[in-house]
């Protein structure tokens, strides 16, 4: 796996790894994780496809401030990736924030994709009480919390019976996001509580849409993804029993064949 470091792009530097052959994949982790959340899926990806991971949690510098970290901006990233490497076309699969950057980047650069997977995300803003929720959250990290938080955060992103069976993997992600610098942590939430409503992206989609939900998702509302599925003209839809927001961890083989047929069909195209 090549690691890969832009310079003097939208942002002060963009960092992505590089692995397999074929066409082209953006796969965009969440929040707070990085690209080791793929690793249980990213080798058998990269046997039929050009993985592109960028690892937005080792990125340091002015931009990170808060008023300079937005989706749009972000989803500008995803595209200096795709200048860098000379291609004119990506499917794109994200993970929660992951996804909101791909709903960004299908507003500008629609000719470029492929298709969108979103992995347990939504093309719905935060409501008041979300948002409020958020806000509150900010103020805890700006104030030496994060630890606290962290460990709450992480524990939701799992169902009870996952948790129980898997304590070691709750306790890696818990980790991994402790180590995020605390501008970073709060940079990239506040980008997500501001991001926009992004329902009439899917809805006007030239390009397929994935769409990946759990079933016990606690933070990405089953109900109202649902809802959600019948905006764009083609749209592939996967409920997972038992699942909450981590499929790549809870449930990577079904994740895979998910997407393994979901990126068959639009390079078809």
């Amino acid at each position: 796996m090549q690691k890969i470091q832009l310079l003097h792009k939208t942002v002060p530097h963009i960092t992505y790894y590089k692995m397999g052959a074929g066409p082209a994949m953006l796969l965009v982790h969440g929040y707070p994780a990085n690209v080791h959340m793929w690793r249980y899926i990213s080798a058998q990806l990269a046997k039929s496809y050009t993985l592109l991971m960028p690892n937005f949690f080792e990125q340091e510098g002015d931009w990170l401030q808060d008023g300079h970290t937005n989706m749009d901006t972000l989803a500008s990233c995803m595209n200096d990736i795709l200048e860098h490497e000379q291609l004119t076309s990506v499917l794109y699969a994200g993970h929660s924030m992951g996804g909101y950057m791909g709903l960004s980047f299908a507003a500008q650069y629609p000719q470029k994709l492929r298709g969108l997977s979103l992995i347990h995300s939504s093309a719905l803003a935060d409501d008041e009480n979300r948002a409020e929720g958020r806000q509150k959250t900010i103020a805890i990290l700006e104030k030496g919390g994060k630890a606290a938080f962290l460990k709450i955060m992480v524990r939701a992103l799992f169902p009870e019976a996952y948790a129980k069976q898997h304590p070691e993997e709750v306790a890696r992600q818990t980790q991994e996001a402790i180590a995020v610098n605390d501008q970073s942590l709060i940079a990239f939430y506040r980008a997500i509580m501001q991001r926009a409503d992004t329902t009439a992206v899917t809805a006007k989609a030239s390009f397929p849409v994935q769409q990946i939900i759990g079933q016990c998702d606690t933070l990405a509302n089953p109900k109202k993804e649902l809802a959600q599925q019948n905006l764009s003209f083609v749209n592939f839809v996967s409920v997972y029993q038992g699942i909450g927001h981590m499929a790549m961890l809870e449930a990577p083989d079904l994740l895979l064949k998910d997407l393994l047929h979901f990126a068959s069909y639009c390079w078809r195209l």
